[in-house]
C-alpha cells in the first residue's frame, strides 16, 4: 500500500511538471509569435516619399504636422517629405517610380503630363490658384486700369496667362506693362525698395510679409478676374496607382487626417516646419495656412474636400496653352481621378471642419 501511495504521488508530481512544462513552452510560443507579429507589423510600414514644390513653409504645416502626430504611421506609411528638386522637374521623380507622391503647382503638373510624364492627380488642395497682382498702398494702384505702365517683378516660371485675364479688365495687355525678371525671394525686398511698382505673387504670400514689415498693400486675386485654374495638387504615378491602389488611398486619407487636425493647431503644426526650416516667422507662418484654410472654402468643397472636375482642369489647360507653355493639350479626363477622395469619410468631415476659421 505504501509503494502504491508513492508510486501514485511520483504519478502526480510528473503530471503537474508535465503541465507546468506545457504551460511554460505554450506562454513562450506565444510571446515568439507575438513578438514576430510585432516585428512583422513594423517592418511592414510602407516607406514612402512626398516630393513637395517649395522649401517647407506655411502651406506646408499640415503635412509636417501630421507626419508628427503619427497620421501616417497610423496608415502604415513610414513618410519622408522632400524638398524640391533643384536640377529636374520634380514630377519626373513621381513619374517614373522612384518616388511615390508629389505635391505640385498646377500648372507644373500640366506641364508634365502635357509632356508625356505618367503622372496622375489624386487630391486637390488649393482648389484655386493664389497668384495675385501685389502692390503698395501708397503707389495708388489698386485695379487694372491703373496698372499701365508699371514694372511687374516676375518670375521666369510664372504663367502669363494667369495675369491677362486681370489686364484685359483694365482694357490692357501684356505689352503695356513692363515685366522685370527676378530672382525669387527678391521680389519682396524690390517692392519695398520701389525699384519694382507691384509684383505677381500669393495672396497669403508676399501679400503677408510686406505688411508684416510695415508696408500696407493692394492685392488683386487673378481668380476674381474669372480665373479658373487650380492651385495645387497631390499627385502619383500612373503605375503606383495599378499597382498598389491601397496605399495610395491611406495616403490620401492620412493627408486628410493631418489638414483635419491642423485646422485647430496651426501653430504646433508650423513649429514642425520652423524645425526644419529655421528661418521661417512661426506667428507669421501660422497667419499664412490660416488663410489658406479661408482659401478651402470654395463650391468645389461643398461636399467632399479634394473633388476636382473636367471643367477646371480644362480651363487650366486652355489658359496655359494659350500662353505657348505646353507642347500639346493633354486631355483633362486622363489627368485626375476622384476614387480615393469619394471613397473616404474624412473627405467629408474635412469638407465641414474648413467652413468653420482656422485656429
Amino acid at each position: 500500500m505504501t509503494v502504491n501511495l508513492e508510486m501514485a504521488s511520483k504519478e502526480n508530481i510528473l503530471h503537474t511538471t508535465h503541465c507546468a512544462a506545457i504551460r511554460v513552452f505554450s506562454a513562450a510560443l506565444f510571446l515568439a509569435a507575438a513578438a514576430l507579429l510585432c516585428s512583422g507589423a513594423a517592418s511592414a510600414a510602407d516607406k514612402v516619399s512626398l516630393r513637395i514644390n517649395f522649401t517647407p513653409w506655411g502651406m506646408h504645416g499640415p503635412l509636417f504636422g501630421g507626419k508628427a502626430q503619427g497620421m501616417y504611421t497610423q496608415e502604415g506609411i513610414d513618410l519622408e517629405i522632400r524638398p524640391p528638386s533643384a536640377g529636374q522637374q520634380n514630377e519626373v521623380f513621381i513619374g517614373t517610380g522612384r518616388e511615390q507622391f508629389g505635391l505640385a503647382n498646377a500648372d507644373s503638373f500640366v506641364k508634365a503630363r502635357a509632356s508625356g510624364i505618367p503622372v496622375v492627380a489624386i487630391m486637390a488642395d488649393e482648389p484655386d490658384n493664389p497668384f495675385s497682382v501685389i502692390t503698395l498702398k501708397k503707389a495708388g494702384i489698386d485695379s487694372p486700369e491703373k496698372m499701365k505702365g508699371m514694372k511687374l517683378a516676375w518670375f521666369q516660371s510664372n504663367v502669363i496667362g494667369l495675369v491677362e485675364p486681370v489686364l484685359h479688365k483694365g482694357g490692357l495687355t501684356r505689352k503695356d506693362i513692363e515685366f522685370v525678371m527676378v530672382a525669387r525671394g527678391a521680389e519682396v525686398q524690390m517692392l519695398a525698395a520701389g525699384q519694382v511698382n507691384g509684383l505677381f505673387g500669393y495672396s497669403f504670400g508676399q501679400a503677408l510679409t510686406l505688411e508684416q514689415k510695415g508696408f500696407p498693400v493692394n492685392v488683386m486675386p487673378v481668380r476674381d478676374y474669372g480665373v479658373k485654374f487650380y492651385g495645387t495638387v497631390f499627385y502619383t504615378s500612373e503605375a503606383l496607382l495599378k499597382s498598389n491602389p491601397d496605399l495610395v488611398k491611406r495616403f490620401v486619407r492620412a493627408t486628410m487626417k493631418s489638414m483635419i487636425w491642423t485646422h485647430d493647431n496651426t501653430e504646433a503644426a508650423m513649429k514642425e516646419v520652423v524645425a526644419v526650416s529655421p528661418d521661417r516667422d512661426l506667428k507669421l507662418e501660422a497667419r499664412k495656412l490660416r488663410m489658406i484654410y479661408d482659401l478651402y472654402k470654395s463650391p468645389d468643397y461643398a461636399q467632399r474636400f479634394g473633388l476636382m472636375n473636367d471643367e477646371k482642369w480644362q480651363s487650366s489647360i486652355n489658359i496655359l496653352a494659350e500662353s505657348g507653355d505646353l507642347p500639346k493639350k493633354p486631355n483633362p479626363k486622363e489627368m485626375y481621378t476622384n476614387v480615393f477622395v469619394e471613397a473616404l469619410d474624412e473627405a467629408k468631415t474635412l469638407a465641414n471642419v474648413i467652413k468653420q476659421p482656422a485656429k
